[in-house]
């Protein structure tokens, strides 16, 4: 009977305690269920009035829209009248367009029918004004003063020349013409060598060459500087330049030879710009005056040898005219007093030394300075290799330091180069072949003293053998 008491009380108490604990959870979210429900009501309440906000606003715009829907309607009207204006002005503007462009065909037709051959005659103008302005432009005449006829207009002329137009083309023409046929003198500005300008007395001879005056100290030839507009001083004058000194100025008749560049100074300009010999040799520097000392030096030698030999030549061939009477003031003079002090009896390979140590004694005299001449002979083209060397090392230093873009830096080296192989040449080829002479003429000499000296001893040997069978 207990028992069933027992689990009842404990369930109860059980029960309590639970009821006892859930109850302060339930109130506690009561109280956030609450806070809840006020943060919605306030969210609410501030979404209405934002919505009212809204409203407001979207009615005040619909009743500006409302307002300027008549003014929009009035501009509406307005563009679409102009628009129909601007349709019609352009109908009429077109209209107006193809009647003009009607208008002027015909009138170009009407032009054509009337000017017939006048219009060939237009291109004719234009383009005989180009190629007389282009002549004009290049000729020595235009010294003389101007030309009558705008030639640069009539070139670009858009429309029939005038009769007075073509009148000052003709003469024009006749002036050129009339200019190019005469030799004059006149007073002309002059660019002088040292930048100056001065007024000086010129002659022009035609189109071709204008020259200083003859009667002057020095006369020379004169260049126009296109980018001057006037005369100028070359910096150095032809060779024919001479002639103009003999020219007769004053003279009323007879002839004077006159040298004239019929290609109107550009035959003149390449001769002035072409370097003389002297400007040659300067542009081979150092090495190549070298040469020129070495080539100098071995032509020297090369005269005083062939002197020598000469004057050896000579005596020997007085004493091969007099073999009994030997003299000491020639080679084989000399080699006969030897041959003439040998006893007979002496043995034969004796007198054959003798007469040899007497050939071979004058063997320097004769082929001295053979081997210095020979010597700078093969020096000369190896000293122009060492220019060519040096001046290809500048010419690619220059092309370091410059670039390629201006070929004139690059010629200084490359002369340098050129020009002392050519004196390596000049100089080597004419010392080779005095060496050659003078060392065929040495031969020549010891040729001889080598017969003479054979033929005293085989002359030694008859006679010894002679008296060896008269004994």
């Amino acid at each position: 009977m207990f028992k069933p008491l027992g689990r009842v009380t404990s369930a109860t108490l059980l029960l309590l305690g639970l009821a006892g604990v859930i109850s302060p959870a339930v109130q506690a979210a009561d109280a956030n269920a609450e806070k809840i429900r006020s943060a919605n009501i306030e969210l609410l309440t501030s979404a209405n009035q934002w919505q009212d906000a809204e409203a407001e606003i979207n009615r005040a715009r619909e009743a500006a829209f409302k307002a300027d829907l008549a003014q929009q309607t009035e501009l509406l009207a307005a563009a679409k009248q102009a628009l129909a204006t601007e349709k019609a002005r352009a109908q009429a503007l077109k209209e107006q367009f193809d009647s003009n462009d009607k208008a002027l065909q015909e009138a170009a037709e009407a032009l054509r029918l009337r000017t017939g051959n006048l219009g060939e005659m237009f291109g004719v103008v234009r383009q005989v004004a180009g190629d007389l302005h282009s002549v004009l432009d290049t000729s020595l005449t235009r010294i003389d003063g101007g030309y009558p006829a705008d030639l640069n207009a009539l070139a670009a002329a858009k429309r029939l020349p005038a009769i007075p137009e073509l009148e000052e083309l003709w003469h024009t023409f006749q002036l050129e013409v009339t200019r190019a046929s005469e030799i004059r003198q006149l007073t002309a500005p002059v660019t002088l060598l040292d930048g100056t300008t001065a007024q000086q007395t010129v002659v022009r001879f035609g189109a071709f060459n204008v020259v200083t005056d003859p009667l002057a100290e020095k006369p020379g030839y004169l260049l126009w500087d296109d980018e001057l507009k006037q005369l100028s001083q070359p910096v150095q004058q032809p060779d024919e330049a001479s002639l103009l000194s003999d020219y007769p100025l004053s003279a009323s008749n007879g002839f004077a030879a006159v040298a004239l560049d019929p290609s109107r100074g550009a035959l003149l300009g390449l001769s002035m710009d072409a370097p003389t010999w002297k400007q040659r040799i300067q542009q081979g520097g150092e090495v190549g005056y070298l040469i020129l000392v070495i080539g100098a030096a071995g032509v020297l030698l090369a005269l005083w040898r062939i002197a020598m030999l000469g004057l050896i030549g000579r005596g020997v061939s007085k004493q091969r005219a007099n073999m009994l009477s030997p003299t000491v003031d020639n080679a084989l003079g000399r080699v006969l007093f030897v041959a003439k002090d040998i006893p007979l009896n002496h043995d034969a390979e004796l007198i054959e030394a003798r007469l040899n140590e007497a050939v071979l004694r004058e063997l320097p005299a004769l082929e001295r300075g053979q081997s210095i001449i020979k010597l700078l002979a093969g020096i000369a083209p190896l000293l122009g290799l060492l220019g060519t060397v040096t001046g290809m090392i500048a010419t690619f230093q220059a092309i370091t330091t410059y670039g390629t873009g201006d070929a004139k830096l690059m010629a200084a080296g490359i002369s340098q180069a050129l020009i002392t192989t050519v004196l390596g040449l000049i100089v080597a080829i004419p010392l080779l072949l005095m060496h050659n002479w003078v060392a065929s003429r040495s031969r020549a000499l010891v040729q001889v003293l080598d017969e003479q000296s054979a033929g005293l001893m085989a002359e030694a040997l008859e006679k010894s053998n002679e008296k060896s069978h008269v004994a």
